[in-house]
């Protein structure tokens, strides 16, 4: 039978990580309340592991070896006593290594090795987000004073809040007309980029070139382009005075005004501030998706065109019949990476209109959590509104993917 002093030391671990972790919630020791927890979550998966690998002896040393090193530890090292099934483990391994199959221990080895990366991704990425959670359920919690449990009252101030809603409706009209259009442009740019023509490798360096510029700079430049009295945008349409970033009207409305027809709140469509801001988007991220395009035109067997060319297909019928259907794969993975990358945006709207623009016409909904949690020390409401845009994101994605996938051609 196996051992049993293994398993109630993994118990024991556990418990005291739970208290310990308590207490640094209390304390708002962030690094502190990381450490334990994963110290105890790998140590019992180290140790449930080790059941399932390890022989009856092997677990019985182990065992031992975790209570001598629990009577040395004591209270002087607490933090040892979420480590035990982790050191009982290796030295229970390092008694019995003759003894396993070399999968086993090939396996022992591969997990040791995946664990660093593991653990820092638990504690930068992981954890955080359910600290988020466990924030958002306190009374401005700030990081320096006492906070009260309010519960759900955060996310009942959020709905009634229409500065989010305003950032909400902003933040889907981008996601709405750059996620599509950036695929729809990368998609004939990479048609074009994949025909054989002179400089190609020089064609395809320009267009990724605006990609792995810094967004910070680039948005800068756009802001000088945008300018109402110097840009060169305002210069080339000869409109001077224009004030790209500072005009708040919609573009639906300004559009069917001359037909008589008026729009207001949402439908007016997003405001030619965020618009100016969406063309700067889609241009800098347009070499990312051309790439990626490119590498799924690419492997398409050139058999398939061969033959509709001797069918008598024409190039426009290859493409419709042929290139976006075997495509879709790649465009599938884009519009799932795009729309939880625009839910986020960020940068480009913080650096070009800092105060969210006019009437708020270009604040979104990461801009607006950022307010919240470091101008106005709310870390609270911020990590309400993050829980809530994560939830937003997983609806969508899902909803997206369950629409979507029935179309993706993933066999050529």
């Amino acid at each position: 039978m196996r051992t049993f002093a293994f398993p109630v030391l993994l118990a024991i671990a556990v418990l005291h990580l739970l208290f310990r972790l308590s207490t640094a919630f209390e304390i708002l020791r962030f690094p502190v309340g990381a450490t334990y927890l994963i110290a105890g979550l790998f140590g019992l998966a180290a140790g449930v592991y080790a059941v399932r690998l390890l022989p009856p002896r092997a677990l019985t040393r182990a065992g031992l070896a975790a209570f001598v090193l629990a009577l040395l530890a004591g209270e002087r090292l607490p933090l040892e006593l979420a480590w035990l099934p982790l050191a009982g483990v290796f030295l229970a391994y390092a008694g019995s290594r003759a003894e396993l199959p070399e999968r086993a221990a090939a396996a022992f080895w591969g997990w040791v090795f995946v664990w660093p990366a593991l653990a820092l991704m638990l504690i930068w990425n992981i954890f955080p987000s359910f600290f988020a959670l466990w924030i958002s359920l306190f009374d401005r919690f700030n990081f320096i004073g006492a906070s009260r449990f309010v519960g759900l009252l955060n996310y009942e101030i959020l709905l009634r809040d229409p500065l989010f809603w305003r950032a909400l409706a902003n933040t889907f009209w981008y996601v709405a007309l750059t996620v599509p259009t950036g695929i729809l442009l990368g998609t004939v740019v990479a048609i074009l980029l994949n025909e054989r023509i002179r400089g190609l490798g020089f064609y395809r360096t320009v267009y990724f070139l605006p990609y792995i510029t810094a967004l910070t700079a680039a948005a800068a430049v756009w802001q000088w382009i945008y300018h109402p009295e110097f840009g060169f945008l305002n210069w080339l349409l000869g409109t001077p005075g224009l004030d790209w970033l500072h005009t708040p009207e919609g573009i639906f409305a300004l559009a069917l005004a001359p037909l008589g027809v008026e729009l207001s709140g949402f439908w007016a469509g997003p405001s030619v501030a965020f618009t100016a801001i969406m063309i700067m988007t889609v241009w800098h991220f347009l070499g990312y998706n051309v790439v990626i395009l490119l590498a799924g035109l690419q492997s398409i067997p050139a058999q398939y065109y061969e033959a509709a060319e001797l069918d008598g297909a024409s190039w426009w019928q290859m493409q419709r019949h042929i290139t976006w259907p075997l495509l879709s794969p790649t465009t599938f993975f884009l519009a799932i990476i795009g729309l939880i990358g625009a839910f986020q945006v960020f940068t480009q709207v913080y650096v070009m209109t800092p105060t969210g623009g006019v009437l708020n016409d270009t604040l979104t909904v990461a801009m607006y959590l950022y307010n919240k949690g470091f101008r106005d020390s709310d870390f609270s409401y911020a990590s309400a509104l993050a829980v809530t845009m994560f939830v937003i994101i997983l609806a969508l994605t899902l909803i997206q993917r369950r629409v979507l996938e029935r179309r993706v051609t993933y066999e050529h």
